[in-house]
């Protein structure tokens, strides 16, 4: 019963501890014996999830391991009933270690942002014209219209716009 309190006090305190380190954020939904629910925003990612999940799979103590990428939480499972504080600290620094490492392979958000952007943009010309436009089109129109327009003024600068306006039109030939 003891032990079950101080894990349970542990999984109070170690959020607040660990909030700093790296600005994770680790928050304990729930702690029972032989189970814990770890959540964190920066874990809603299924690279993130999949990296965390086969970190603690190869845990010792773990039984059972579970990520979310959906509501960015952990599940874990223990073979045991309770964990010392250390054991438990040790664990939420695993975690957050752990999605550190995974960041690099994550595709970023900005990223992904600009791509969904381009898409609907694209999507919308291609709606408004009947398909006779897309984003790749005007903006090789663009490149060619200033190229030619520019090259008495700047030959060097319109020569390059020119050819990034040809390079967008034959990409697709291979």
């Amino acid at each position: 019963m003891i032990s079950s309190l101080v894990g349970l006090g542990a999984s109070l305190l170690a959020p607040k501890i660990l909030s700093q380190i790296n600005d994770q954020k680790v928050e304990v939904v729930h702690a029972m014996p032989g189970r814990v629910r770890l959540k964190c925003d920066r874990w809603k990612d299924p690279v993130v999830a999949a990296h965390l999940e086969q970190t603690f799979s190869h845990l010792g103590i773990v039984k059972h391991v579970s990520a979310s990428p959906i509501t960015g939480s952990l599940l874990i499972e223990f073979f045991v009933p309770s964990l010392t504080t250390e054991q438990f600290d040790e664990l939420v620094k695993l975690a957050v270690n752990t999605s550190v490492n995974a960041f690099p392979h994550v595709e970023a958000q900005l990223m992904k942002t600009m791509k969904n952007t381009v898409s609907s943009v694209d999507g919308l010309i291609k709606k408004r014209t009947s398909g006779k436009a897309d984003i790749d089109s005007l903006l090789s129109l663009f490149l060619l219209i200033y190229g030619t327009v520019g090259i008495s003024a700047n030959p060097a600068f319109s020569s390059s716009l020119l050819y990034w306006s040809y390079t967008i039109i034959t990409k697709g030939k291979g």
